[in-house]
C-alpha cells in the first residue's frame, strides 16, 4: 500500500475508533441520573420506578445500563473483526479501506 493510502487507511481506522467512543456514553443512563424517560403514557410506569430510586440505587442502574451498551458495541466490534479476519469483509470509507488491525489488536492469541 503507498505511504499516502496507509496514512490515509490509518485515519479512517482511528475516526472509526474515535466515533464509537464519542457515542459509547449512553441516552438511557443518562435519563436514570437526570429527567426520567420521556413524559409519555407508555413511560409512567419507568418513571415511577426510577423516582422510587434511592441516589446510590440509580447510580448503580445507570451503571448497569452503559455497561449493557458497552457489552453491546464490543459484540458489533468482534463480529465484525470475526468478518475481516475469518470472510473477506472489507470496511471502506472514501475508496480507501480501513486499516486492519493496525497497532498489533489481534483477537486471536495461539
Amino acid at each position: 500500500m503507498k505511504e499516502g493510502k496507509h496514512s490515509n487507511s490509518l485515519q479512517n481506522y482511528k475516526d472509526f475508533i474515535d466515533g464509537l467512543v464519542k457515542i459509547r456514553p449512553g441516552v438511557l443512563s443518562r435519563w436514570v441520573l437526570t429527567t426520567g424517560w420521556p413524559k409519555t403514557e407508555e413511560n409512567i410506569k419507568v418513571n415511577e420506578f426510577i423516582g422510587s430510586l434511592s441516589e446510590e440505587q440509580k447510580q448503580l442502574l445507570a451503571q448497569i445500563i452503559q455497561q449493557s451498551r458497552d457489552g453491546g458495541i464490543h459484540d458489533v466490534l468482534v463480529y465484525l473483526n470475526d468478518e475481516i479476519n475469518l470472510n473477506g469483509m472489507k470496511l471502506i470509507k472514501n475508496d480507501i479501506e480501513i486499516a486492519k488491525e493496525p497497532f498489533d489488536s489481534e483477537m486471536y492469541f495461539d
